[in-house]
C-alpha cells in the first residue's frame, strides 16, 4: 500500500536533510534556527512516519542507517531543485529562459521597437521568444488576466486598473511619393483636403488626430482603407493617395519606398504610447527584466 502524501508533514524534511549536512543534532538546530528540543521532537515525527530510526547516536555524531543514506541520495537533488524553484532570485535566469512574452500591440511596435529590443534580448537571452498579438478591444481583458504580457499601445486610457508608462511620443506627419504631382516637400490644409488618403481601421477611438478631423471643415477623402502603416507607406508609393503617419515609421522607410515627409497642416500635440500591464506581473522577475530592456531600447 503507497504511502499517503496527506500524513506526510513534508516540513519535517528540511530536518532530515539538515541533520545528514550537519551530522550532528545541536549543529543542525542552528543551522535552521530550531532549538534542540524542537529539532528532536520533529526527528521523531519524521521516524515515526516512515518506520525507521533514520540515525544512530554514536559518539562521532548521528550516524545515518541505512534507510537514511537512501532517502538522502534521493532526496538531496528534489530538494535543492524546489530551493531554487521557490527562491525569487533563481526564479529567472535569462541566459537560459525560454520564456515567450506576448505584447499587443500593432505593426509600430513590430516596425520601430521589436528589431532593437531582439537585439538587445537574444544578447542576455537567446532563447526567449516575443510574440506580438494585434490589440484590440479585447486588450484590458488579456492584460489584466495575463494572458498577455503588456501592450504598447495609444489607448492606455482604456485600460483602468493597469500600470502604465509613457514609453515615448510620437509626431504625426503626412507622407507621399516624391514625384507626387501636387505635394513637393510641403501639404497645405487645402492639399491635405483635395488628397486621397489611405487609412487604418477606425477604432472608435478618440486621439489628437481624431479631434482635428472630427472638427468642420477637416473631412479627409478616403481612397483606401489598410490593416497596418506598412501598408499605407507602400499604398503611397505607388500611388497618388497620401497618408497620416507617425514620424518613426516614415523617417525608417522613406528614403527606400521613395517618399517625401511633411509636416501635418496644423498643430497637433504630440502622441504619447504607453507601455500597459498587469498588477499582477509588477514584481515578476522575468517581466521586469523584459520590461527594462524595452523601454531601454526605446531610450537609446
Amino acid at each position: 500500500m503507497k504511502l499517503n502524501l496527506r500524513s506526510v508533514d513534508l516540513n519535517l524534511l528540511p530536518v532530515f536533510d539538515a541533520i545528514m549536512e550537519a551530522g550532528q543534532l545541536t549543529r543542525a538546530a542552528d543551522n535552521l534556527g530550531m532549538s534542540q528540543p524542537a529539532l528532536s521532537a520533529a526527528l521523531q515525527r519524521l521516524r515515526h512516519t516512515l518506520g525507521d530510526p533514520l540515525f544512530i547516536r554514536t559518539r562521532q555524531g548521528m550516524l545515518p542507517t541505512p534507510r537514511a543514506q537512501e532517502l538522502h541520495l534521493r532526496l538531496n537533488k528534489q530538494l535543492a531543485d524546489l530551493r531554487d524553484t521557490l527562491d525569487p532570485a533563481n526564479s529567472f535566469v535569462p541566459a537560459t529562459s525560454q520564456r515567450r512574452f506576448i505584447v499587443l500591440s500593432n505593426d509600430h511596435f513590430e516596425l520601430v521597437v521589436l528589431p532593437s529590443l531582439l537585439s538587445r534580448l537574444k544578447a542576455e537571452a537567446p532563447h526567449v521568444v516575443v510574440e506580438v498579438t494585434l490589440a484590440d478591444d479585447s486588450m484590458p481583458e488579456k492584460l489584466y488576466t495575463t494572458q498577455a504580457d503588456l501592450a504598447v499601445d495609444a489607448f492606455a486610457t482604456e485600460c483602468g486598473q493597469m500600470n502604465r508608462h509613457v514609453l515615448m511620443e510620437e509626431r504625426l506627419v503626412v507622407v507621399a511619393r516624391k514625384d507626387h504631382p501636387t505635394m513637393h516637400g510641403h501639404c497645405s490644409k487645402q492639399q491635405f483636403l483635395d488628397a486621397e488618403h489611405v487609412v487604418l481601421p477606425d477604432r472608435n477611438r478618440r486621439l489628437p488626430l481624431d479631434q482635428i478631423l472630427n472638427e468642420p471643415g477637416w473631412q479627409r477623402r478616403t481612397g483606401a482603407r489598410v490593416t497596418q502603416f506598412a501598408s499605407m507607406l507602400a499604398t503611397c508609393s505607388r500611388s497618388d493617395l497620401i497618408a497620416t503617419v507617425p514620424e518613426r515609421v516614415a523617417r525608417q522607410f522613406a528614403n527606400a519606398l521613395g517618399l517625401q515627409t511633411m509636416p501635418f497642416p496644423a498643430n497637433i500635440p504630440p502622441l504619447p504610447i504607453y507601455l500597459v500591464w498587469s498588477p499582477a506581473l509588477e514584481n515578476d522577475p522575468a517581466h521586469r527584466w523584459f520590461r527594462h530592456h524595452l523601454m531601454a531600447s526605446v531610450a537609446s
